[in-house]
């Protein structure tokens, strides 16, 4: 006869800890909720059961049999095998006083998880008896529908209490990544350059919001843009989330907050809860598209001879969508050559007036993008007009927007990708988490379109190092500085070329 399932006790009756009693309830164990609030309470067991009523019409009884609501920890009936899963205020020392009190009343063998996502679970620990009993189980928002789960294992977290979260996560239909205990854990930690690194091209003029959100979807192929995901979010909350992990890793610059962020929460704007963001959210407000380059007619009769030098497949799949004829010469830096007028070729993190000095001639930059074959929009900088208008004409062709942005390094989509892979290479190089785990968080915890190990790779560890290499060289700013581990597998010849 198989021993029944642990019982869940969920600490928090809020948001977080209704999606956690949820997840737990349709996997069939008993679960206790727990919140000093009676009204909360009765709002949650109302939320869940509807909730789980679309799916199932006997859910009315199961939450009657198996989710008790108890104002107090001590009605909870104590049982040792009890998994505890707190959910409450973001502060350490109530933390540690919750989970010392379940301690207490379930005893020395009972499981103690905490939902938190700024808070060391180390530090946690420290203020409860057994901190060797004490683990981060991090769920992600809205907690029914996300997948992921990061595992937290603080400094004196034992084996067995990982192994036991881990499993119960997958039961409840999750995956998991795990993470030692460090600021931001995985996803709050790499996904910071996906806001700040936007922020910082706001900053510069570079791009208007909307154009940089335009960019991020439909080159970089992530379901939302960094400004209108932060409004989504809450300014205010996004920006304490940075100031955490910025103050955490001792003032570090890759992590440090934006003026334009501070004003806005100065401002009371915080998004779409107030109505007021990066953007407007009215009844009557309507979003519109950011105008991408016109098509010159000149420019689209042209027909210039198009020459491919070198290989480079963003290059390559732009000129064949166009359906353009063109030509193919060898040479070590892949660009496209409009003969007469100069050259395109992909940003390496420089300017277009550095690239056309070191030519000799007209050079237009491209931004990168995730799938060159599926890319609608992309960044470009160029000082020629004549270039410009030629390369907008064949971007067209091939159902691509062209969007003209100033002439910054990196330009958008590879400055700010660059700039997350390399937060990623050095959480791994820190032993926070595997590559995998660290792809895992970030596919699955923010919904990138793929895991920032994996973009690497397909545009190549050498050409990632090269950006951040000229970011760094342009701006002499630390937080550009590229992670060891990067350099280390960029430099590293590949099987088989060791000479």
């Amino acid at each position: 006869m198989s021993q029944p399932l642990a019982p869940i006790c969920v600490i928090g009756a809020g948001t977080m800890g209704r999606g956690i009693a949820q997840v737990a309830l349709a996997s069939g164990h008993p679960v206790c909720l727990v919140d000093p609030d009676a009204a909360q309470l009765d709002a949650a067991r109302t939320e869940i059961t509807a909730r789980l009523s679309r799916k199932d019409p006997t859910a009315p009884a199961l939450v009657g049999e198996h989710l008790a609501t108890l104002t107090e920890l001590t009605d909870a009936p104590a049982d040792r095998r009890t998994v505890v899963v707190e959910a409450i205020v973001e502060r350490l020392d109530v933390k540690q006083k919750v989970l010392r009190r379940a301690a207490d009343h379930f005893g020395a063998s009972c499981v103690l998880a905490t939902n938190t996502s700024s808070l060391s679970v180390t530090a946690i620990a420290a203020g409860v008896p057994d901190p060797s009993r004490v683990v981060g189980m991090h769920f992600f928002n809205p907690v029914p529908v996300m997948k992921l789960v990061e595992v937290v294992r603080g400094l004196q977290t034992s084996d067995e209490v990982v192994e036991i979260i881990a499993d119960l996560a997958v039961r409840w239909g999750k995956s998991v990544a795990h993470v030692r205990s460090a600021p931001g854990f995985i996803v709050n930690r790499v996904a910071r350059a996906f806001y700040g690194e936007s922020l910082r091209l706001v900053e510069e003029r570079a791009a208007t919001t909307e154009t940089i959100d335009e960019l991020m979807r439909s080159a970089g192929g992530f379901r939302m843009g960094p400004f209108e995901l932060m409004d989504l979010i809450g300014n205010d909350v996004n920006f304490a989330v940075t100031q955490t992990v910025w103050a955490s890793y001792n003032y570090d610059p890759r992590f440090s907050p934006s003026l334009i962020q501070s004003e806005l929460v100065a401002a009371g704007r915080f998004g779409r809860k107030t109505g007021r963001g990066y953007y407007e959210y009215g009844e009557t407000t309507e979003r519109t598209l950011p105008p991408a380059a016109a098509v010159k007619a000149e420019a689209a009769a042209r027909t210039t001879p198009v020459v491919l030098h070198g290989s480079d497949d963003q290059l390559e799949t732009l000129l064949t969508r166009s359906g353009l004829g063109f030509s193919r010469k060898e040479a070590d830096t892949p660009r496209i050559e409009f003969v007469g007028l100069g050259s395109a070729t992909i940003t390496r993190g420089g300017s277009a007036r550095e690239e056309s000095a070191l030519r000799g001639e007209p050079v237009l930059l491209l931004d990168r993008c995730l799938d060159p074959t599926t890319a609608t929009a992309l960044a470009l900088a160029s000082t020629d007009a004549p270039l410009t208008d030629a390369v907008v004409a064949l971007l067209d062709r091939a159902g691509v927007r062209a969007f003209p942005i100033a002439d910054v390094p990196g330009l958008v989509v590879a400055r700010v990708l660059s700039m997350i892979a390399n937060e990623a290479w050095e959480t791994a190089h820190h032993g926070i988490a595997t590559p995998d785990d660290i792809d895992t968080a970030m596919l699955l915890g923010t919904n990138y379109p793929m895991g920032p190990f994996a973009w690497s790779a397909r545009w190549s560890t050498r050409s990632t190092l090269e950006l951040l290499d000229a970011l760094w060289s342009s701006y002499h700013d630390p937080r550009y500085r590229a992670s060891h581990a990067l350099r280390s597998a960029a430099l590293t010849p590949p099987p088989g070329n060791r000479g």
